[in-house]
């Protein structure tokens, strides 16, 4: 009886289901940083104006996937 129901899930649906989870929370998380990364390269880019300095701002989306590559992983691993 054992045997039968490791058999109806497998361990390649189960990494399927993970994947998919995974990347539906990726997804959601970067959508929602995009407007905080927004205000965040605002922030940088008139700091920059008014200090006359030259610092590199990276960009909105790439901030965004950023905070998503590293939340994501923090919620799978709790």
């Amino acid at each position: 009886m054992k045997q039968s129901a490791v058999r109806d899930f497998s361990v390649s649906e189960y990494r399927k289901t993970i994947k998919f989870e995974y990347r539906v929370y990726f997804a959601l998380i970067f959508l929602i940083s995009i407007p905080l990364a927004t205000f965040a390269w605002i922030a940088c880019l008139t700091m920059n104006i008014f200090k006359l300095k030259t610092v590199q701002n990276e960009g909105i989306f790439k901030r965004a996937w950023g905070h998503a590559q590293v939340i994501t992983p923090m919620i799978f691993t709790a």
